[in-house]
């Protein structure tokens, strides 16, 4: 046991030399671990940052649309409105030529007099022959020459 205890003593620097090594060689293989750790992260990261830059111009464009959408809707709506102002302006000359035409019609003889049947039913016949279109068909669009 002593000769173990004096070749210790003799040859500790070549142990502790022996430690180090041991100790820097596994440091510098978790080093090589970090190393390529740290490469996937980085690479990671990049792929995200190019996938988030791509859905930055995706949205970007989807904003684009939309607000095209909204310039084309606003304005589908600010024609509608002026159809509608035109229909109810179109509507209410319609109703004054109406009644203007009702009072100059009471006025006229001829229009306030019944009309006697048989000459109705006369002038419903001679329509119905001059169109060409017998009572059960509809009218033939007319030649467009």
């Amino acid at each position: 046991m002593l000769n173990v205890i004096g070749f210790i003593r003799n040859n500790s620097g070549v142990f502790i030399i022996g430690l180090i090594c041991i100790a820097l060689w596994g440091l510098n293989a978790r080093n090589s671990q970090l190393s390529a750790t740290n490469e996937r992260l980085e690479k990671l990261a990049n792929d995200k940052d190019s996938q988030i830059n791509d859905l930055r111009s995706k949205n970007d464009d989807l904003a684009s649309s939309v607000k095209d959408l909204v310039t084309a809707v606003n304005q589908q709506n600010a024609v509608m409105s002026q159809v509608t102002e035109q229909r109810a302006v179109t509507a209410q000359q319609n109703r004054k030529l109406q009644n203007e035409i009702k009072r100059y019609l009471a006025a006229d003889k001829c229009a306030v007099a019944p009309v006697d049947s048989n000459a109705v039913d006369r002038l419903r016949d001679a329509a119905k022959s001059a169109s060409g279109v017998p009572d059960s068909k509809a009218a033939k669009p007319a030649d467009p020459r």
